[in-house]
């Protein structure tokens, strides 16, 4: 059984505050959030393929019915859940019911509807596109590490970051040749799950060289620097020609890490330093840095355990409070969206926490044990016998 990273399950955490932090209009930039939990799942889904030793094998088709029953049982019954308590509480308050929604909440191909649909989506399923991202991820990705041997797995990832970024340039001009105007092109490139795939491939890569980082943890502090340098490049680029184009204070520093993210390249290159720094960060969090005592504090390491139910419920919790205090959270102040911050961020844990130790963690468990009689199956050995 390989062992638990806490300090990953705490990287969950922070993913998930700054997204919150982000739609209570506080953190312009929680939206990275998302790709440190795509670079954490590329992660963890291939360690434990690799722990499995599930390359390159004739039971390869175990080991991928078994990843999928149990990625099934964790995702989709809160994920159900939550959408139909989401029609409950959406018609309630009275809002149009947004059934026409529903054919792609339940094929994950939510982000391909955002995409390509021009009609508003309820603010309680519009983050369920990052869902459907994962999903694709999941259906096509273990495929990749199955049927190939491990060498040829490393090759596929490497490849995969080099044309990830190349198709979302492809994707951002054929959209500009559509007519689409810059905030639809950037919104276009953000959702598509193949156009992101890099940020999966790099945690992915990262599992294969898990070993490597432990024995020499100054690859880790060399990738960190690497991360920083990127970053300042990057930052220090398209500060430079915002300044060009005629941007002054404030607005010399727009549309770097937020805004719109289309133009001059910023959707070809920002993801590469987005998902180079979250791939940094969680090497040092294999290498074990001392940093990361810091955060391994239990509650730290539970909230992040809850992270994705937070993360699914967090939207909801958020139209309910701003229809309970009405225009004050429209109001500029910080304190009061810092107030509003913090409120909802202890619901969205404690609404999390209570679904997962009531019910979630017993389907988990159950789908673990499921996909445990596959892999006794594929071992040919009986179900039930002991391992």
């Amino acid at each position: 059984m390989i062992k638990r990273i806490y300090s990953i399950d705490s990287l969950r955490a922070i993913a998930m505050t700054m997204v919150i932090a982000q739609h209570c209009k506080l953190l312009p930039f929680g939206w990275t959030g998302v790709w440190l939990f795509y670079v954490i799942s590329g992660f963890v889904i291939s360690r434990n393929f690799i722990a499995e030793n599930a390359t390159f094998k004739p039971a390869a088709c175990f080991h991928y019915c078994s990843f999928v029953v149990r990625r099934g049982f964790r995702i989709i019954p809160p994920y159900a859940a939550y959408i139909a308590i989401c029609l409950l509480v959406i018609g309630l308050l009275g809002y149009p019911e947004p059934y026409r929604e529903l054919p792609f909440l339940t094929t994950f191909t939510f982000n391909w509807r955002m995409i390509f649909s021009v009609e508003p989506q309820s603010s309680a399923f519009g983050h369920l596109w990052t869902i459907s991202v994962e999903e694709q991820f999941y259906v096509l990705f273990p495929i990749l590490i199955l049927l190939l041997k491990r060498d040829h797995a490393i090759f596929g990832l490497f490849a995969i970051c080099l044309l990830a970024p190349v198709l979302r340039n492809v994707m951002a001009e054929q959209m500009a040749a559509r007519g689409w105007d810059s905030e639809r092109i950037a919104f276009g490139v953000y959702a598509s799950s193949f156009g992101q795939f890099d940020a999966f491939a790099l945690g992915a890569l990262l599992s294969h060289f898990e070993n490597a980082i432990r024995r020499h943890p100054q690859v880790a502090a060399k990738m960190a620097w690497l991360a920083l340098v990127m970053a300042m490049v990057y930052v220090a680029t398209y500060i430079g020609i915002n300044i060009r184009s005629g941007a002054h204070g404030v607005d010399a520093i727009r549309n770097i890490v937020s805004g719109v993210l289309y133009g001059e390249k910023r959707e070809v290159f920002v993801y590469i330093v987005i998902d180079f720094c979250a791939a940094a960060i969680l090497a040092g969090a294999i290498a074990g840095w001392r940093v990361f005592n810091l955060i391994e504090h239990p509650v730290m390491v539970a909230v992040g355990q809850v992270s994705y139910g937070g993360y699914l419920v967090h939207a909801i919790v958020l139209l309910v409070m701003g229809e309970a205090i009405g225009s004050l959270f429209e109001s500029q102040t910080v304190e009061v969206r810092i107030v509003f911050f913090l409120i909802a961020w202890c619901c969205t844990v404690a609404i999390a926490w209570l679904s997962y130790i009531t019910w979630e963690r017993k389907l988990i468990r159950y789908g673990h044990k499921i996909a445990q009689r596959i892999m006794l199956r594929a071992n040919g050995r009986p179900v039930g016998a002991s391992v």
